[in-house]
């Protein structure tokens, strides 16, 4: 391997500025700011990697070194850079992805540093895709785990493609005379996956502290950017002051075995303020307030009436498709849902983590994928104080935390009952929906919420569907956990009480658990593991880390669905798990065709075989891979 002094003197003859890296992570060996603006002298490097010849080299990123880089952290991020156009002949590898580099244009524009899991509409909002630009830097080969990876004899530097700054796909254009033959599509953005830095880490910890649960310091694992992201997170939420210290000491506490000194850290909230203040004045009031997401006031009160005619069809098909998920497909904004089940099935732990899941902000609930953080009321009329604990220390454990957008009633908290038959208990749930202000409310269980509910009468059950209905209609997501009739043999009931419950609902989920031993499934009128075609037991096993063993596993099958869609599949199933060594608890699932989908295009599958794989038509699989309409 080339001596990292030659290497060093090497890119600085290139004319790039290169800083020495301590070898336990990636913190500057110096204070390098201002290498940000002018380039070593050749007796700096020299006398760097003199006193320190087993640091590794970084390159100072941006226009001093007329050079950014891409910076691609697995499998989905290269995919993703790919498909936005981001391609370059240089490259180098790294321990988890590749670095792509191209020619900084050198216009006088500043182009910071990007992170794609913290991305809003000036960069792809993909986990693990960032970007090295001024202000940054990127380590190079030979540092350890950093070697090139393109034709030397084919390729040279100059090749270097100019970078093209990247810009989102514009999806609804509304100039008639559009034409897409005139369409560029080289920075059309791929598909992304948004995950919170919150989980992005808390997987990083399950994947490799497995015991420890916390990150060691250095290593290379990242710490000060990790917290950078995570409080850049928090800002995008409209978290500021006060409250964006506590989630970010949270945070910290959390996940790593040191945390920050009180200045370096107070160094990374301010900065991340300060940026936000300087390239989005407009998100503040006059009195410096943040007020980004706030709804404007009303300023029309003339009402306008519209009804639907023909000539709508076209743009109703468009909205329909553009519709944003909760939780993708089962849960859009605005909806009813009946999750129902036989009595210790699990039908309340899925929705529970579930909702956990959508209000820590995660990015997938096994199979099912989850859109922006939403606020979840949920009305627990049926749990114990020691089982809500309980739970509650487990989905965090497992989704992260939800800060205040997951909360929870139950009698016990309050003096005042919540029957849903009576006035009074509307009363109730109105004063809490307005205290929570949320997203999705959760009644958990009907029948506890209508202790005096008459389930085989339709007039009875209108007054469900006619409260369901109002607060669809208020823009609310509702979901209604039922119990089932007994399972017959085959364990299958069907939902309690009168046919006239299914009236309003769009969505209809059945939770059943699946047991090992045909005798034990038997006794608990619940599913048996070998009646599959494919057991699930073992292949769900088969995802698991070391020292982790499921304990309960459950199908999860659609009833009724009122619009069915190539997102739907007719079940999947959702796992378990623990720890024997720690008690730590996480879940595995079978996964969504539109998961399977993004596995073989990762692979380098083309649209139209995937599409016949998974029996799917080529423009769904297009555009769930947001390739180009053929």
């Amino acid at each position: 391997m080339k001596k990292s002094l030659d290497a060093a003197l090497e890119y600085l003859e290139r004319g790039w500025s290169v800083i020495p890296i301590k070898p336990d992570g990636k913190r500057p060996a110096i204070k390098w700011r201002e290498f940000q603006t002018r380039l070593p002298t050749e007796e700096e490097v020299t006398a760097w990697w003199t006193k320190w010849p087993n640091h590794s080299i970084a390159l100072v990123t941006g226009s001093i070194s007329g050079v950014v880089v891409v910076d691609c952290d697995n499998q989905d991020a290269s995919h993703a850079a790919f498909d936005s156009g981001m391609r370059s002949p240089i490259k180098a590898k790294t321990k988890r992805g590749e670095h792509l580099y191209f020619t900084h244009p050198r216009d006088g524009k500043r182009r910071g540093p990007k992170a794609g899991v913290t991305a809003k509409d000036d960069w792809p909002h993909i986990d693990g895709l960032d970007f090295r630009g001024d202000g940054s830097y990127a380590l190079v080969p030979p540092s350890k785990n950093y070697e090139w990876d393109y034709a030397q004899h084919v390729f040279d530097w100059d090749e270097m493609p100019v970078w093209k700054d990247w810009s989102p796909k514009i999806k609804d254009e509304p100039e008639p005379e559009f034409s897409f033959e005139a369409l560029d599509l080289s920075s059309v953005k791929a598909v992304g996956d948004f995950v919170s830095e919150w989980d992005r880490t808390a997987q990083f910890v399950r994947d490799n502290f497995p015991s420890s649960h916390k990150i060691p310091s250095g290593l290379g694992n990242g710490r000060n950017e990790r917290v950078m992201r995570y409080v850049s997170e928090c800002v995008l939420e409209g978290v500021f002051g006060a409250e964006l210290r506590v989630r970010g000491h949270a945070f910290m506490r959390e996940f790593f075995e040191d945390v920050l000194c009180p200045e370096e850290f107070e160094a990374t909230v301010k900065s991340m303020e300060d940026t936000e203040k300087r390239n989005h004045p407009e998100r503040f009031n006059d009195g410096g307030d943040y007020v980004y997401g706030e709804s404007a006031p009303e300023t029309d009160k003339h009402r306008t009436r519209k009804l639907i005619q023909m000539k709508d069809a076209d743009a109703l098909l468009a909205e329909a498709d553009s519709e944003t998920y909760l939780i993708e497909p089962w849960l859009p904004t605005s909806t009813i849902v009946q999750v129902y089940g036989y009595a210790g099935h699990g039908k309340s732990m899925f929705v529970q983590h579930a909702v956990a899941a959508l209000a820590s902000g995660k990015k997938y609930f096994g199979c099912f994928e989850i859109g922006k953080a939403a606020r979840v009321l949920y009305l627990d009329f049926e749990m114990g104080m020691a089982t809500v604990a309980r739970r509650l220390i487990d989905m965090k454990q497992i989704h992260g935390n939800t800060g205040d957008r997951l909360n929870i009633w139950t009698p016990f908290i309050d003096d005042k009952d919540m029957d849903l038959h009576k006035r009074e208990g509307l009363i109730e749930l109105e004063g809490w929906i307005e205290f929570a202000k949320p997203d999705v409310v959760v009644i958990d269980t009907v029948r506890s919420a209508y202790p005096a509910l008459q389930e085989n009468s339709a007039e009875e059950w209108a007054k469900v569907n006619k409260l369901a209905v109002k607060l669809r209609n208020a823009g609310l997501a509702v979901i209604l956990i039922h119990h089932s009739n007994k399972p017959s043999d085959t364990g299958s009931g069907r939902e309690a009480g009168s046919t006239n419950q299914l009236t309003v609902l769009e969505t209809q989920i059945r939770v059943a658990q699946v047991f090992k031993e045909k005798e034990t499934a038997r006794q608990n009128a619940a599913l048996y593991d070998g009646d599959y075609d494919n057991p699930v037991w073992p292949l769900l096993q088969a995802k698991l880390p070391p020292h982790h063993t499921i304990y309960m596993v459950t199908e999860i099958r659609y009833g009724k669905v009122r619009e069915w869609t190539d997102l739907h599949d007719r079940v999947q199933w959702i796992g378990y798990a623990i720890n024997t060594h720690t008690d730590e608890k996480m879940i595995v699932s079978s996964r969504s065709t539109k998961q399977r989908a993004k596995d073989l295009a990762l692979d380098g599958e083309e649209a139209s075989v995937i599409a016949d794989r998974l029996g799917r038509p080529e423009s769904m699989i297009r555009d769930w891979l947001e390739l180009p309409k053929r």
